[in-house]
């Protein structure tokens, strides 16, 4: 499956706003270890509205933002506008056409939840003659998914929500026009197959109060429980999964564990 405009459609206002931030020391590692900053080039494929994209900015790196979905790059562009960041610059693209996007060999490229969606062998093909000799490439597997094997949050919040989603939208995860399911290949063994063999792996984890509107927002910001997937029943939907959540907890708070794993990748 690729990462085509329509899996996230209608869902970059809430990708924008309610998608957990990548933990700072994340940030600072990526920075450290490709030694960023200025003269140094980013790509960030699959960049969705720039939750690596623009922090990453402010190492003093050019970015270069790619996404399928011209309304994340409507909303990556309105947040930059709106934040002290560095430069991005943003293509309208998905990660197989790295090629034809006449970039600038790049130190380093993020992706953010993305790979899994793309032809991972050619990209991978494509990045060899993309990344600089002594470059890599850093996949970051954030928590807003509450189907992920990885890189899942932690919290009795967690029940409540797959309840419903599976109520409104079936048991089956659900993506674009059809179903989804994992690859069955892992990362780490695509990346084996190809010229950056050279693996490290390491997990971030972080607490984080997060409210109703939060966990509303973090569903429809995904490929399973999007806008477009729930349709009509939209209103019903959000009211349903508040209701349910308030009789979890009547305060509207969630005290919530979030994990990020970061798989490094070097020729």
């Amino acid at each position: 499956m690729t990462h085509d405009r329509e899996l996230f459609s209608g869902t970059a206002h809430y990708y924008a706003r309610y998608r957990s931030p990548y933990p700072a020391e994340l940030l600072d590692s990526l920075a450290v270890t490709f030694g960023l900053g200025a003269g140094t080039e980013v790509l960030d494929l699959g960049c969705g509205s720039g939750q690596l994209a623009l922090p990453l900015s402010r190492t003093g790196s050019t970015v270069w933002a790619m996404d399928p979905d011209p309304d994340m790059i409507v909303e990556g562009v309105r947040t930059q506008a709106d934040g002290e960041y560095g430069n991005v610059r943003w293509i309208l693209g998905r990660g197989e056409t790295v090629r034809s996007a006449g970039l600038p060999k790049v130190r380093l490229c993020t992706m953010g939840a993305s790979f899994h969606w793309m032809d991972r062998d050619l990209v991978l093909k494509a990045l060899d003659e993309t990344v600089e000799p002594d470059g890599g490439v850093a996949l970051v597997s954030g928590s807003a998914s509450i189907f992920s094997k990885s890189g899942a949050v932690e919290g009795a919040w967690l029940d409540v929500t797959r309840e419903v989603i599976t109520e409104f939208l079936g048991p089956q995860r659900r993506a674009g026009q059809g179903t989804y399911s994992h690859p069955k290949r892992g990362h780490e063994e695509v990346l084996l197959d190809s010229s950056f063999k050279r693996l490290e792996t390491s997990r971030f984890t972080s607490t984080r109060l997060m409210s109703v509107d939060d966990i509303v927002g973090q569903q429809l910001s995904t490929s399973y429980a999007s806008p477009v997937q729930l349709g009509e029943r939209l209103p019903e939907f959000r009211a349903e999964l508040s209701r349910r959540l308030l009789e979890l907890s009547p305060g509207g708070r969630f005290e919530t564990v979030e994990h990020t794993d970061l798989i490094l990748a070097c020729r």
